[in-house]
């Protein structure tokens, strides 16, 4: 049975229970602690057998994120997917949701420990246009960017609410380079965009970045979770002590 967070229905306990050292639970949870579940534009959902939760369920306008467990029955997930529109349903690789979207996978990788960072830059706390003035110089493949509205609006909250956190480095007081969580919760971090302009990459900017976020968050007592882009990035993240812990897989 899936039933939906509202006045009636309180999810936060199952959230909690089950979004521990797991990074799409991590996501879950750091929206939940975003956004009322009264709002238009997200919902939350918990798939219920036998009184045990089996799976979480958020929708971010019409992005889906689920964290499911072993228990899960996957043809009632694969069912509810079918129906909810979305256009994006981000899960963990090891499960098949039948929901007749397109699917791509990649890794999953983990830190939970200190990295020696040998270069040493002054670290700065950007606002929402800088960085996005630098990701926009960063389109690929497997990095696309949002509409500037979109972002700034999104960014913004989560930094208010703190769920979401940015650093940078900049030259000549121009923002160079910077990297940001994409969702934070009691005890883990998703990190998300790490992005450099074209003219000044190959400068240790982006290395001397991921290590800084990784020791502030683990300082904190944080586990800090990156979902790879296939087939990018390889030796970078192995050489910075980065280590497997799954897969990740969207649908789209």
């Amino acid at each position: 049975m899936i039933k939906i967070a509202d006045n009636d229905f309180n999810v936060e306990k199952y959230i909690n229970a089950l979004s521990i050292e797991n990074p799409f639970g991590c996501r879950i949870k750091s929206l939940y602690n975003t956004y009322d579940f009264n709002l238009p534009f997200v919902d939350f959902w918990v798939q219920l057998n036998d009184g045990d939760c089996t799976a979480l369920i958020s929708r971010l306008e019409t992005t889906f994120i689920l964290q499911i467990t072993d228990f899960a029955d996957m043809d009632e997930l694969s069912a509810f997917m079918r129906v909810s529109g979305a256009a994006s349903i981000i899960s963990d690789g090891q499960y098949e949701l039948d929901c007749g979207l397109n699917r791509i996978t990649g890794p999953i990788l983990k830190s939970g420990k200190v990295i020696e960072n040998e270069l040493s830059f002054v670290v700065t706390e950007p606002n929402v246009k800088e960085v996005y003035s630098v990701i926009s110089k960063c389109v690929s493949k497997n990095f696309t960017v949002p509409s500037y509205e979109s972002f700034a609006l999104d960014v913004a909250h989560r930094l208010n609410k703190k769920t979401l956190r940015i650093y940078g480095v900049k030259e000549n007081e121009t923002l160079i380079s910077c990297i940001m969580t994409l969702a934070e919760s009691d005890d883990s971090a998703v990190l998300g965009a790490l992005a450099t302009v074209p003219d000044c990459r190959r400068g240790g900017y982006g290395t001397f970045l991921i290590k800084y976020i990784n020791n502030v968050l683990v300082n904190e007592g944080k586990s800090v979770f990156l979902h790879r882009a296939p087939d990018e990035n390889i030796e970078f993240y192995s050489r910075l002590g980065f280590e497997h812990f799954g897969t990740w897989v969207e649908y789209s």
